[in-house]
C-alpha cells in the first residue's frame, strides 16, 4: 500500500483530491474511472525524484514498515488503513520533519498501528534529551533508533538518559544494541538524583491525574502520603512519568522563560544573602563589642535606663 502526493501535484488535481492511492501492480484510478481528477501541465516523475522533491511527503507500508518522509505525511496517520497491513505493522520510520511535530502523533500512531514496537528516527531534529521523554508514549517500545544524521542528541550521552527514561516500558534495543542489566543499573544511578527532584516537586494537581494514567490510584485517597509510603520502584516509575516533553515550541519557550526568571531571582536573592553575611563577618566583633558595651553602660546606670525605657513605653 502506497500513499503519496507533493505539493505540486494537490494544486494540479484540486481541493477534492488530496491524496493519491495506487500500488505497483494496478493502475492509476483516472485509467478506469473517466470522471477522476487527472494530473497535467507535466511530464510523470520517477517515484525517486517524487520523494526528493522539496516540500513533498511520503506515507507508505511496505511489509511490516511504516515509512512516514516529511511534514506532509503526518496528516495522513489517521487515515483508513487496511486493517491486516496495518496489524502486519512493527516497525515505523520517521524521516525529514521535526520531531516537536511527530511527537504530537505518537500516541496516534501506536493506537492505528497496535504491534509497532520498533521506531526508527532520521533527520528529525531530536536535539535535547527532553525530546525522548515524548517516546513514553509508544508504550511497548522495545527498540529505539535514532541516526546521527539530523539529530544533534546523538552527540551528547543519550542512550544512558534513553534507558532511564524508557526501560519500564519494555525497550530492550538502541541502535542495535542491546540493552545489558550493568546499563539499566547505571542509568537509574545516574539520574537517581533526578527522580528525587521530580517527587518532591510535584504539585498535587500534577500528581493526581498522573497517577490515574498509570492505574495507580483506584484505592488513593491522599496522593502525596501514599506516594511517600510506596515502594521504591514505584516511585521511580512516577518520577520517570512525571518527566515530559512540551509539545509545541512556543508553550515551551513560554515555561522556559517563566523559569529563567524565577531562577533569576533566586539566584538575585542568594547573592545578596551571601553578601549580606560576609559583610556581617567582617563587621561582628565591632558590632559585639559595641553591643556588650552599650549593655554595661545601661546597667551601670539602672535607674535611668529605667526610666528612659517606661518613656519609650508610653510615647
Amino acid at each position: 500500500m502506497l500513499w503519496m502526493v507533493s505539493e505540486e501535484a494537490e494544486s494540479d488535481i484540486g481541493v477534492e483530491t488530496d491524496i493519491l492511492q495506487y500500488t505497483s501492480s494496478s493502475k492509476l484510478p483516472y485509467e478506469n474511472n473517466n470522471n477522476c481528477p487527472k494530473i497535467t501541465g507535466s511530464k510523470p516523475r520517477s517515484k525517486s525524484k517524487e520523494i526528493n522533491k522539496a516540500g513533498d511527503y511520503l506515507i507508505e507500508i511496505n511489509g511490516n514498515v511504516l515509512s512516514v518522509f516529511g511534514h506532509g505525511a503526518l496528516k495522513f496517520i489517521d487515515r483508513p488503513w487496511n486493517p491486516l497491513k496495518a496489524r502486519d505493522v512493527t516497525t515505523v520510520k520517521f524521516s525529514s520533519l521535526d520531531f516537536n511535530f511527530i511527537s504530537a502523533v505518537l500516541n496516534r500512531v501506536k493506537h492505528r498501528f497496535l504491534n509497532a514496537e520498533h521506531f526508527h528516527f532520521s533527520d528529525t531534529n531530536i536535539y535535547c534529551l527532553g525530546q525522548l521523554n515524548a517516546l513514553a508514549d509508544i508504550q511497548g517500545l522495545t527498540s529505539l533508533t535514532i541516526e546521527p544524521k539530523g539529530n544533534p542528541v546523538t552527540k551528547k550521552n543519550w542512550r544512558s538518559y534513553a534507558i532511564y527514561r524508557l526501560s519500564h516500558w519494555g525497550l530492550k534495543t538502541i541502535n542495535n544494541q542491546q540493552i545489558t542489566p550493568v546499563e539499566l543499573t547505571s542509568s537509574d544511578l545516574e539520574f537517581r538524583g533526578l527522580s528525587n527532584i521530580v517527587i518532591s516537586c510535584l504539585p498535587d494537581n500534577l500528581l493526581e491525574p498522573l497517577l490515574e494514567r498509570l492505574q495507580l490510584n483506584q484505592t488513593i485517597t491522599r496522593p502525596r502520603e501514599w506516594l511517600d509510603l510506596a515502594e521504591p520502584s514505584i516511585r521511580t516509575v512516577v518520577a520517570k512519568e512525571a518527566l515530559q516533553w512540551r509539545k509545541t515550541k512556543q508553550e515551551y519557550s513560554s515555561w522556559r522563560e517563566k523559569g529563567r526568571i524565577h531562577l533569576q531571582k533566586i539566584i538575585s536573592s542568594t547573592l545578596t544573602t551571601v553578601l549580606k553575611l560576609k559583610q556581617l563577618n567582617v563587621e561582628w566583633s565591632s558590632i559585639l563589642r559595641e553591643i556588650v558595651r552599650d549593655t554595661l553602660v545601661d546597667y551601670s546606670h539602672f535607674d535611668s535606663y529605667m526610666k528612659q525605657c517606661i518613656s519609650q513605653i508610653k510615647a
